[in-house]
């Protein structure tokens, strides 16, 4: 797959590149379907530079992980140091104005989270219902693994009790997806969660915004919002 064929092929940009942000947009490709491609080359240059590369090639062993999970979107190719390509699982997202989910939805969900943590990958993004779409079928899929953590291959402790940390925030964030568009349908045993604030979530949503805004300052041209 060539720049000149994503160019030329290219039917929907799903997202605009701008700063940290790439380009996500979807390409028709003749014998094999819609694609999703992922692409940094028109963010800012230094982002672009010195850290595009290194979210790729993590995203990139990330969906490698994932191959065969039905509902995770399936590694394609990487197509240059600042692109890759992988499955377009279309439907929609839950950002969606109006949308109607089946009422399994959410246990799916849930097991669709546990198996992708079962692989070694922890999301880290699911309390943005954006990442989490309804397919045609009315399956969940989830999508955009950029911010995801991996488990560590040897028995470093405490790389493993952070993706064991990061593991619990995404069935967290389930429940409060959950609460958000089907709160009728929470257990009590959800609602329990949901009343326990969860270890050191504080201490990481401020980590992980200072270092956003710390990238975003030093690396890109202007504000994003």
């Amino acid at each position: 797959m060539t720049r000149e064929e994503i160019e030329r092929n290219t039917v929907l940009f799903l997202r605009t590149a701008g700063g940290t942000r790439p380009d996500v947009r979807v390409v028709e490709l003749h014998g094999r379907g819609r694609v999703v491609v992922k692409d940094f080359m028109r963010s800012d240059y230094l982002f672009r530079l010195l850290v595009a590369p290194i979210l790729v090639a993590r995203e990139c062993g990330a969906l490698r992980r994932l191959k065969g999970i039905d509902g995770a979107p399936q590694f394609i190719c990487r197509i240059d140091r600042y692109s890759f390509a992988m499955e377009d699982l279309g439907g929609v997202s839950l950002k969606t104005s109006g949308i109607e989910l089946p009422d399994d939805f959410f246990s799916k969900l849930a097991c669709l989270v546990r198996e992708i943590h079962s692989r070694g990958v922890a999301h880290c993004d699911l309390r943005s219902a954006g990442n989490v779409v309804l397919r045609a079928d009315g399956a969940p899929g989830v999508v955009d693994f950029a911010a995801c953590v991996m488990r560590g291959s040897g028995l470093n402790p405490f790389i493993n009790f952070l993706f064991r940390q990061f593991s619990a925030a995404d069935d967290y964030a389930v429940i409060l997806l959950k609460r958000k568009y089907a709160a009728g349908m929470l257990t009590d045993e959800e609602k329990r969660i949901l009343d326990t604030p969860m270890p050191y979530e504080r201490a990481a949503v401020w980590i992980g915004k200072s270092v956003r805004n710390l990238v975003r300052r030093l690396l890109t041209r202007k504000k994003q919002g």
